[in-house]
């Protein structure tokens, strides 16, 4: 059974190759090491060369995964298998993509469930870690600082793994979506939101926010808030949009 990639993303106000090498080469200063590690807390986590390897504070060595691909500071590529064996890798791909002066829009997929004796269940618990992760992350100091500037989004919508047969507006949850773009709408960020009648089950909304803090907001709120994307109906992903001309 094949199982759908997860997706996650946040904004941080940085350059990308300031993000990139706060997660390369700072990952054991905000990584929930007591949390979602292997040994718990006292123990640290780095890249050591092309092996993501959890040191414990007696010795004890994990091994997390192996760099597969690396495009600094653009891209980065590794299996994942923290406390699994190797033949339980999945992959993990981040991508670190320029969103304004002073802003970078990193976004996390996870693929490869398939290798895991219950792929939907594994799925559903990276779901929520990785949001603690990337919430760590955004976090760090020499990502976490205040870029000026209005920022302008594009929610690119599609079925999710919960979408039923009969489409994904014959679902109970999909009004959860409308009421997610109307608080855009109240928040004064909704531009434009709608289905692609080309693509059944796809929509686009497009969304600004005023400056950093809100746009960082924003990234968030389209994936937790948004109830029908959190049930599993709707798959977002975030694009930063340079607009160089509206009417708006």
């Amino acid at each position: 059974m094949s199982v759908a990639p997860l997706r996650r993303q946040v904004l941080v106000n940085c350059d990308p190759d300031v993000a990139y090498r706060v997660f390369m080469d700072e990952i054991g200063s905000w990584w929930p090491i007591a949390s979602l590690g292997c040994f718990g807390e006292g123990s640290t986590v780095a890249f050591d060369g092309e092996r993501i390897v959890e040191t414990a504070s007696d010795g004890r060595t994990a091994l997390w995964g192996t760099v597969v691909d690396a495009r600094p500071p653009r891209e980065i590529a590794f299996t994942w298998h923290p406390g699994r064996g190797p033949e339980e890798a999945t992959r993990v791909a981040l991508s670190f993509v320029g969103a304004g002066e002073g802003a970078t829009l990193v976004t996390l997929v996870h693929t490869g469930w398939e290798v895991r004796p219950d792929p939907a269940a594994a799925r559903g618990e990276y779901a929520g870690g990785w949001v603690t992760v990337l919430g760590r992350y955004a976090d760090a100091p020499a990502v976490a600082g205040d870029a000026p500037g209005e920022r302008w989004f594009v929610l690119e919508h599609t079925a999710g793994p919960a979408a039923p047969p009969e489409g994904v507006f014959a679902s109970p949850d999909f009004p959860k979506h409308i009421a997610f773009l109307r608080e855009l709408e109240s928040r004064g960020q909704l531009v434009a939101g709608g289905p692609l009648p080309d693509d059944p089950g796809s929509g686009m909304t497009i969304a600004r926010a005023a400056d950093a803090v809100a746009a960082a907001e924003l990234v968030r709120a389209a994936q937790q808030d948004d109830g029908a994307v959190a049930a599993g109906l709707l798959e977002v992903r975030v694009r930063p949009w340079r607009v160089v001309l509206s009417s708006v």
